[in-house]
């Protein structure tokens, strides 16, 4: 006992102490807990999950702090006022309201956190020591300012960790997980840390206790302190129990929801299985439909216009003559229209890709125009193309494609037109590590389009109005046809135009860039020998003129250029009386007042020839023109447009001082200049079950000097090549019985016994997306469509006469050998050092089978990448053994690889193999001679 004005000293009861402490604990994972109930829970649950959540959170904190402060025993009796006892509840309630309401949050900031643990710290406070004012006893009680702040700010900081570690933890939906309980446990032993340090803070001296101060006052006993632990721990157990079977309840609830959402989910995936099956099916119909209708509409038009063709190739009258034209004219439009028709249905039924194959530009773009070179020259108009230097020359892209917008805009622009120029430019717009935005323009000098159809024209079935459609025919499709194209190649398709003027067509597409290539593509004729040759232009064609000096600066050269050929006699005098006369005159065929061959005569009957060589372009060749170049010495011959490689390589063979042999008139495919070589006798074997196509097909290759047997089916083409093979065999695709495909895989299977492969083309009416593809993998060897073109068809026949053409030892043998090895120019190339010859030999016989091996996996896999590295690799060996012929043959096949033609690549392999076993014969029998 103390005495009167004398320091008070206490002492902790450690039970209660610890009791407090579990009690802590467990209403730290209260607070846990509850935060995933209030965060989960919405509208009403929530608020009643969030304010029983801090009654029964506030119960705990309060019930640690009132048995901590019994636990502390004091000399002297210890009553407490219930008022304050109340309002210390509600303090903790309040406190454990912010914390709960705080961390429910979707996120929380730093100032956030701060903010609350500010409010719940002093929450907590106010707790304690509104709970020390409610102690009514004999004594004074003294606090010390410095353990008070210490308490508050402990109870702060406590409160933001446990803010931060509760909001962790408000998604973790375990019962006792560990981070739970680690949790728990770190907030139950912080927050008694607080309420001792508070305890701590407080001293108690002696003093009489008022009478009045004990109103409301009562006495705790022992059974209060067991009744307010066991109040709290009911508290906290109803609410693990209710938070506990909440979370289970949730559980299932969201179990079931993801149970449904997968329902509902698998019968989205059923249902759009089912749309996918259902259009594959609409767009098998379709495929079907238009397989169908392709060969039903090609197989009559096939008879109609190759009969045609046949009839105009025999003794006619000028009235028949007419008639028959008209007839094929007629069939050509109708097939113009079905195969727009058809790439249109193609298109909208989706059976269109585009491939990805390099190939080279150029080269697509000048064979595009050479093929309307005939048409542009039969309306007297100039056809002029011109390729920026910028643009790259081997690209990746659909060159089939690209080919067809081509033909549609430049066949357009030449129907609309019927004087002046048709001209394509091309150049790059963009350019970035993989690909290239490359941008074509078709300028035309037509009847232009007017301003509100200019929209209209790229819609389905449109032209600008109906009087050019029956004026200049057609379906309007070309142009929606090029659009969609180009769309299709990530680019886009416009016009401008004004009336009477003519039009400028542009399309953009995006190219991928292919490997770089040197400068020179196929002659071995340096360039150098370009470099700084004065050239002199003549030409009528402003357009023309630009373009071709715009070329040959970029070789290197020195053009000048004039519009007509008096201007042209002045400035080769001039030239000639300066000192520096031109080396090569460049002149036009077709000018008005002098024509080209008219310009010659004055030159050569003006001794003007000095030094200059002449070549000559036209637009259209004519019977006797290629006599008359031979009597006025003019060096080339060529044909409008010009393809740069062909015209690079005529200058650079007209200019070389290396004995080259002449180089040939070089014209289009259709000008009578033209003349074919009979090819040897073959046996064909034509399969084909309609008689039109057979009559047709028999007359097209007995003209052709070829012995043909017909089989109506596969089932008899099979019959036929039992007992007796035959150098060709023309396979129709649909017949009955057994159609082209089967007989042809079953043609293969019987090979495989027999180690002979016969050559088999197709020859059919299909022309679907897949056809080609198709019949290549069935094992065919070619592919022909109906209606079949003579061009196409002697293409095929000459592709195959020399793998067909059989051993012999006669004059054509004897010749083949003579020219498989420039002996003359591979000594040259040894320089004298003959020593070296056999081992460049032995190098050659090891690798060139090699490199045969890799070139027959690329065919028979179709991968035309590879291909074409083999045969590069292939081409430079054979061209420094001066093997030409097996160069020529192997460049050939890289070129094919290249634009991804190997239709024909089996055959010209073929060919290549015999050539090569040519040149190692003849290398070995030069090698004695030589070396001795």
């Amino acid at each position: 006992m103390g005495i009167h004005g004398a320091v008070l000293t206490g002492s902790y009861d450690y039970r209660l102490v610890a009791l407090s402490v579990v009690i802590s604990i467990l209403a730290g994972y209260a607070a846990l807990d509850l935060t995933g109930r209030v965060n989960s829970a919405r509208g009403r649950a929530r608020w009643l999950w969030w304010s029983g959540g801090a009654f029964a959170m506030g119960a705990g904190i309060w019930s640690m702090h009132y048995i901590g402060m019994l636990a502390y025993h004091l000399p002297v009796a210890v009553a407490y006022d219930w008022p304050g006892v109340v309002l210390s509840l509600l303090a903790a309630i309040l406190a454990s309201g912010v914390a709960l309401f705080v961390v429910s949050r979707k996120t929380m900031t730093i100032p956030m956190a701060v903010a609350g643990s500010v409010v719940m710290g002093v929450g907590i406070a106010s707790m304690h020591y509104i709970g020390m004012d409610a102690m009514r006893l004999p004594a004074m009680c003294t606090y010390s300012f410095r353990l008070v702040l210490l308490s508050v700010v402990l109870a702060v900081v406590i409160s933001f960790v446990a803010l931060w570690l509760t909001f962790a933890s408000r998604f973790d939906t375990t019962s006792w997980g560990w981070r739970k309980c680690g949790n728990a446990l770190l907030m139950g032993m912080a927050i008694p840390i607080m309420h001792y340090v508070g305890m701590a803070a407080v001293s108690f001296t002696s003093m009489p206790l008022a009478p009045t101060a004990l109103i409301h006052a009562v006495n705790v006993s022992d059974i209060g302190i067991l009744s307010i632990t066991l109040v709290t721990l009911m508290i906290l157990g109803l609410v693990f129990l209710t938070s506990n079977f909440n979370r289970q309840l949730s559980l299932q609830s969201l179990e079931l929801k993801h149970s449904e959402e997968r329902y509902l989910m698998i019968a989205a995936m059923d249902a759009e299985r089912q749309k996918v099956k259902a259009a594959e099916a609409d767009n098998h119909a379709k495929g079907e439909f238009l397989a169908n209708m392709s060969h039903e509409i090609r197989t009559p038009l096939n008879g109609i216009i190759g009969m045609t063709d046949l009839a105009l190739e025999t003794e006619l009258n000028e009235e028949q003559r007419e008639y028959l034209e008209t007839v094929k004219f007629s069939a050509d439009c109708l097939l113009t229209v079905i195969n727009d028709i058809l790439d249109f249905s193609k298109i909208e039924a989706g059976m269109i890709d585009i491939d990805k194959t390099e190939f080279d530009l150029r080269e697509c773009v000048e064979g595009a125009l050479q093929t309307l070179a005939l048409r542009a020259n039969q309306k007297g108009l100039e056809l002029l193309c011109e390729v920026t230097p910028e643009v790259s020359e081997n690209v990746v892209g659909d060159k089939g494609r690209l080919r067809q917008i081509l033909l549609n805009l430049i066949g357009n622009a030449l129907k609309f037109t019927s004087s002046g120029e048709v001209a394509l430019k091309v150049q790059t717009d963009l350019v970035d590590d993989k690909t290239s935005l490359v941008h074509f323009i078709v300028t035309d000098t037509g009847i232009g389009i007017a301003p509100e159809k200019l929209h209209s024209i790229f819609n389905s079935f449109s032209q600008a109005d109906t009087s050019t459609t029956r004026e200049y025919g057609g379906t309007g499709l070309g142009l929606t046809i090029s659009r969609r194209l180009a769309e299709m190649m990530g680019g886009k398709v416009w016009v401008e135009s004004t009336i009477g003027i003519g039009s400028e067509f542009h399309f953009t597409i995006q190219l991928g860039h292919g490997e770089k290539r040197n400068l020179t593509v196929n002659d071995p004729v340096p360039l150098t020998i370009l470099r700084g040759v004065k050239v002199l232009i003549v030409d009528d064609n402003r357009t023309n003129r630009r373009i071709l000096k715009g070329l040959l600066r970029h070789w290197e050269m020195e053009p000048n250029a004039v519009p007509g050929g008096a201007q042209a006699l002045a400035e080769i005098s001039a030239a000639h009386a300066s000192g520096r006369p031109y080396d090569l005159i460049l002149t036009d065929m077709h000018m008005p007042v002098m024509d080209g061959f008219n310009l010659v005569e004055k030159i050569r009957e003006q001794s003007l020839r000095s030094t200059a060589t002449i070549m000559m372009l036209t637009s259209g060749g004519h019977r006797g023109d290629a006599a008359r170049c031979g009597e006025l010495e003019i060096a080339a011959h060529l044909l409008k447009p010009v393809r740069q490689s062909e015209l690079r390589e005529a200058i650079a063979r007209a200019l070389s001082t290396a004995a080259r042999p002449p180089l040939a008139p070089n014209v289009g495919q259709d000008s009578p200049l033209k003349q074919r070589k009979p090819p040897r006798s073959l046996q064909i074997l034509l399969a084909e079950d309609n008689l039109v196509n057979q009559k047709l097909a028999v007359r097209l290759l007995e003209k052709r000097g070829h012995c043909v047997l017909v089989v109506g089916n596969g089932r008899e083409a099979l019959a036929a090549l039992e007992g007796s093979s035959y150098d060709l065999v023309l396979m129709d695709v649909q017949m009955p019985e057994i159609d082209g495909i089967e007989a042809t895989i079953e043609l293969r299977k019987r090979e495989k016994t027999t180690g002979h492969h016969q050559v088999v083309v197709a020859m059919t009416a299909l022309a679907i997306k897949g056809d080609r593809e198709r019949c290549i993998n069935a094992g065919m060897d070619g592919y022909l469509t109906k209606p079949i073109r003579t061009r196409e068809l002697d293409e095929v026949l000459d592709s195959h006469l020399e793998h067909l053409r059989t051993p012999s030892a006669g004059p054509e043998e004897s010749d083949a050998r003579e020219n498989t090895v420039d002996t003359s120019e591979l000594l040259e190339r040894l320089d004298g050092d003959f020593s070296f010859l056999p081992e460049l030999i032995e190098i050659f016989r090891l690798d060139y089978p090699r490199q045969l091996k890799a070139m027959r996996e690329a065919v028979s896999r179709q991968n035309a990448p590879e291909l074409a590295k083999a045969c590069h690799m292939l081409k430079g060996a054979t061209s420094n053994l001066a093997a030409t012929k097996a160069s020529a043959i192997t460049r050939d096949l890289e070129e094919k690889a290249t634009s991804g033609d190997l239709i024909d690549a089996a055959f010209t392999l073929q060919e290549l193999e015999k050539e090569l076993g040519r040149v190692a014969e003849c290398l070995e029998e030069m090698l004695p001679a030589i070396v001795n």
